[in-house]
């Protein structure tokens, strides 16, 4: 067990918090599972404050066009209108500024509070009166820009984070690095140790790391960023002239030896005491990867409260009132889509959903690459199959943008009335398609899915899998629960699966019209939902991540 207590709680730090579909400071799984691990911890009286920035909502709305092109409009984000509270220096009637250098100059943060439940989340907002217009808009869009700017906001983020802390005399037991952009705040950590206790920069680097642990959520390459360190040379002098150490020294522990370039994931795990995975394979290829580092497995988990429908809890125990319930959420979000988008469905079909970030390495295009076979396995009159897809590529990924557009005209003009897109993929869309389709579609390739949370919200709704095994899924059995695809022929598996397994079993039904195995299937699945929750999660956390 850890240490940590009211007096000393875990300050959790994330670049992304997904804890409102009106807020867009999340991106993806990513935010949404820092949201869900903000609201367990509010559940269950866990000791933790949150740590973000707020980001002024640049580019954060997707628009599809009429021919599929994906582009970005803006969703400017006033935090007084959305009710956030300004922070007060302590005793003082003042609002709380945070300097951090950078360069040869100082940049102000303001600091904004909502509340999660009962758990603190302070946001770091450089738009602020005190700051020329180019830090400013420093923190303006998400994961946006070039890579100077994202060093600039994971600076103020880590740094900026533990001063604020610290002024608000929050003295945490732990800091949870949730992925690598925050990891800067060891050099605050570093400083601080220094300069209250005396301590020379090898002493401090101990004493600092022996406080903070880290979460990795991918190994995709382009989730584990590199950078030239000539451009961290320009934001590290200050700090290794304060510690009395070089550019080089400072550096060091995020220096990669193949391409001498500064990755931040390096960086995290040589300054953290222990590392954590997010399920099972990613743990073992983590250790594979990095063996040198101190790893072990929590499996990612999902705020059950947020993502499983009551009504689907209340019900798992009577196959028939189950399905009768899950047959109501099927006809809400068949409502909930004709609203959206102005074209609806027949909710009797079977619905097959794909809702996650656009990335080359998920497939989203899989189902669609034979699409002559599709169009006959999904179009028979008799079993009627209803695609609904979600998601929103990176507003600087070409390639994925460019699939989507693919998958759009596949849809309006040779599967049209079989499938549908449904834009700006956010938290109030996701919380509809997890609870309204009857299949969720999981194609990633194998060893890149690192955990893939929105499967586990699926199943705690008895929507059932079809996926490759990876992440969380490799982790279940899944006879008589889901269908398996092979990652290597995946076009192919996932339409033999469809027509020969998944189809005919929807479609056998008893005598009250209800699909008996099907049923039984969902009511397994829904039994995962323990496993793969947030509470399980933080449980571990505490247990594993966060003791002595």
């Amino acid at each position: 067990m850890s240490n940590v207590t009211t007096e000393r709680p875990v300050a959790y730090f994330c670049a992304e918090f997904g804890i409102d579909p009106k807020l867009p400071i999340y991106a993806g799984g990513l935010g949404v599972l820092a949201g869900d691990t903000l609201k367990q911890a509010s559940d269950d009286n866990f000791p933790m404050v949150g740590v973000g920035l707020l980001y002024r909502g640049a580019k954060a709305i997707q628009t599809i066009d009429e021919d599929g092109n994906q582009s970005e409009e803006d969703f400017p984000v006033d935090p007084v209108k959305l009710g956030f509270e300004h922070v007060y220096v302590p005793k003082e009637d003042q609002p709380l500024f945070v300097r951090i250098h950078l360069t040869t100059q100082d940049v102000w943060a303001r600091v904004w509070k909502t509340n999660v439940g009962n758990v603190p989340l302070y946001l770091l907002d450089t738009d602020t009166d005190q700051n020329p217009p180019e830090d400013r808009a420093i923190a303006k869009a998400l994961y946006h820009g070039r890579d100077e700017d994202v060093i600039r906001q994971q600076m103020i983020l880590g740094i900026g984070g533990v001063k604020l802390l610290d002024a608000l005399e929050i003295h945490p037991e732990i800091y949870h690095v949730n992925e690598g952009r925050p990891a800067f705040l060891f050099l605050q950590l570093v400083r601080q140790f220094m300069e209250r206790s005396g301590m020379d920069y090898n002493q401090a680097f101990e004493a600092a790391k022996n406080m903070i642990v880290y979460t990795n959520h991918t190994l995709v390459r382009e989730g584990n960023k590199t950078y030239d360190t000539a451009i961290l040379n320009q934001y590290v002098g200050y700090y290794a002239k304060k510690m009395n150490i070089s550019n080089n020294e400072l550096l060091k522990p995020g220096i990669d030896p193949e391409t001498n370039r500064f990755s931040l994931t390096h960086y995290a795990l040589k300054t953290s005491k222990r590392a954590s995975a997010v399920s099972q394979p990613h743990y073992l290829l983590s250790k594979q990867t990095w063996p040198e580092f101190n790893w072990l497995q929590v499996t990612n988990g999902v705020h059950l409260p947020t993502w499983q429908d009551k009504d689907i809890a209340a019900s798992q125990q009577n196959p028939s009132l189950l399905w009768q319930t899950h047959n109501q959420k099927k006809r809400q979000l068949m409502e909930y889509v004709q609203q959206k988008i102005g074209f609806g469905y027949d909710p009797n079909h079977l619905i097959i959903g794909w809702a996650r970030r656009f990335a080359k390495y998920k497939r989203p295009d899989a189902i669609f690459s034979d699409i002559g076979k599709l169009k006959q396995i999904i179009g028979n009159p008799d079993k009627p199959v209803q695609i609904i897809i979600s998601g929103r590529a990176h507003m600087d990924d070409l390639e994925a943008k460019k699939t989507l557009k693919q998958i759009i005209g596949f849809m309006k003009n040779n599967i049209a009335g079989s499938a549908l897109f449904i834009p700006n993929y956010d938290i109030e869309v996701a919380q509809h398609l997890v609870k309204g389709v009857d299949v969720w579609l999981n194609t990633p390739i194998k060893g890149q899915e690192a955990s893939g949370t929105s499967g586990m919200k699926a199943a705690s709704n008895g929507v059932l899998q079809c996926t490759v095994e990876d992440g969380w899924t490799s982790e279940v059995d899944w006879f008589k629960l889901g269908w398996t695809l092979d990652s290597e022929d995946l076009a192919e598996t996932l339409y033999l699966r469809l027509a020969d397994d998944i189809i005919p079993e929807f479609y056998d039904r008893n005598a009250q019209n209800e699909p008996e195995n099907w049923i039984a299937r969902m009511q397994k699945t829904i039994s995962l939902s323990e496993q793969y929750s947030s509470q399980r999660m933080l449980n571990e956390y505490n247990d594993k991540l966060y003791r002595e």
